[in-house]
């Protein structure tokens, strides 16, 4: 009995954990998105995650994942901007893990006395899981930088065609940034986001070092290229606009050519699944008559003798 309801307690508590975690990343972004879709720059900025036990809770466990500059390049790719950011990542994470081995540890103690031989099993289970939610978190994590990363290269066509209008009806390459990434927020949130960083870095610093710091957070050839491209015309002085265009219509070319090459590699991908499922029911319909024929033969064989 106590072992169905530890059963359904862990169940009701994984469920619970779940919704828990998915309201909180909602709110775990920089708060850039809101910025640009509501302009409310002046609106408070939320706390962290576990307040003030979380650089606490970060500093418990050690971490396994490279340097201090590449789990913040990772959260920044994947679009967590927050401040906090790293802490709160690392807070959760190791909150997690330290919660998977309390729980096994209160589980072992519970069913330990009586059932010994299920103490070393449970353990074993119980270090797996939490050595499982150690890494999760940062896998999911690099794979929200992949899809983000793959969603800003198939916007920036788009983006860079509108930054080009801007600047040919007059703009400044400054304000044509902060129009182009207010009017793609909605089709393109996460390039929006990006323009709008370019854009404040900009103010700050040069057009050129903005686009520079852009590169180094993406870096995808396409931002790289852009971004030697504007350093070059900022530097010697030439026309932005035509650089920009023939940069946005190469950039498109490129995406055209990718795309046939994986429109052409999909039919060779395409060959081993469909052998594999048509060529059981090629046997059947081929072999299956002679294999039958072959039986009834045996059969009336085996009869006559």
């Amino acid at each position: 009995m106590l072992i169905e309801l530890v059963t359904l307690a862990a169940f009701f508590g994984i469920v619970g954990l779940v919704f828990f975690l998915r309201s909180l990343v909602r709110g775990w972004r920089g708060g850039i998105q809101e910025q640009i879709a509501n302009e409310a720059s002046e609106a408070p900025t939320r706390g962290p995650l576990f307040g003030e036990w979380t650089e606490a809770l970060a500093s418990q466990l050690p971490s396994l994942m490279g340097s201090t500059d590449d789990l913040t390049r990772d959260l920044q790719r994947a679009g967590y901007y927050k401040p906090t950011a790293r802490s709160e990542f690392l807070a959760l994470r190791n909150a997690l893990a330290i919660f998977c081995i309390v729980m096994t540890g209160i589980y072992a103690v519970m069913v330990g006395p009586e059932r010994r031989d299920l103490t070393a099993p449970i353990l074993i289970w119980g270090m797996a899981i939490s050595a499982l939610v150690y890494v999760l978190p940062w896998i999911v994590l690099r794979m929200q930088a992949k899809r983000r990363l793959h969603m800003i290269q198939r916007s920036m066509p788009d983006a860079f065609d509108m930054l080009t209008m801007c600047m040919t009806g007059g703009l400044a390459f400054n304000d044509a940034l902060g129009h182009v990434s207010r009017e793609v927020v909605f089709a393109h949130p996460d390039m929006a986001v990006e323009l709008e960083i370019v854009r404040r870095h900009a103010d700050m610093n040069t057009m050129g070092r903005a686009f520079e710091n852009f590169a180094k957070r993406i870096d995808t050839p396409e931002v790289v290229s852009m971004a030697g491209l504007v350093s070059q015309s900022e530097r010697l002085g030439t026309n932005m606009v035509a650089a920009v265009r023939e940069y946005a219509d190469g950039v498109r070319l490129m995406h055209r050519q990718n795309a046939d090459e994986r429109a052409n590699k999909a039919g060779i991908k395409l060959l081993f699944p469909m052998v594999l499922c048509l060529a059981p029911a090629a046997m059947i319909i081929l072999w299956g008559p002679a294999i039958l024929e072959l039986r009834n033969f045996f059969r009336t064989f085996n009869v006559t003798n």
